[in-house]
């Protein structure tokens, strides 16, 4: 090979490298676009106070009964991190996690929630349903004294 050939060959190289280098940052950088437009975080903060009405069970325990049967009902897998304490965590499909704790104050219960997920569509936020069903179990067994309910997630509504 005389130097004009390796000249050329070189040059070749260094094109084909830059070639696939941009390709590759225009493909990194639709990919990151696509995922982060496709996908929607979630964070939903309940709190909740009560009073027992009925004097001979305990709200707490009560609460826990009704969170494990919720968790199965939406095939929710128990986080072992928490076992033997007074907090439950549970993990959702694809990427949900649900922490449920107890503090007492006096002889009210105040149930806390706190939930972080991603999902793929706006429209069907996934655990809504869970969500109501805490709700409405909480005002049906219990004296509410407060409730205080945060939601934030970034699906942007429709403008009409």
């Amino acid at each position: 090979m005389n130097r004009t050939d390796k000249l050329m060959t070189k040059q070749t190289v260094i094109y084909n490298f830059r070639k696939c280098f941009k390709l590759n940052i225009i493909l990194s950088f639709g990919l990151i676009f696509l995922m982060t437009s496709c996908f929607y975080s979630g964070k939903y903060f309940a709190s909740y106070t009560v009073q027992n009405k009925q004097t001979d069970k305990n709200a707490k325990v009560i609460s826990i009964d009704f969170l494990n049967q919720l968790a199965d009902k939406n095939s929710l897998t128990k986080d072992s991190k928490f076992d033997g304490i007074d907090t439950l965590g549970f993990y959702g499909q694809p990427y949900h996690y649900f922490k449920f704790w107890f503090e007492q104050i006096d002889s009210n219960t105040i149930v806390k929630l706190d939930y972080y997920g991603v999902y793929g569509s706006r429209k069907n936020q996934p655990y809504r349903d869970l969500f109501s069903e805490l709700n409405d179990f909480m005002k049906t067994n219990f004296i509410i004294i407060e409730q205080d309910i945060k939601e934030e997630n970034n699906a942007k509504k429709k403008e009409k």
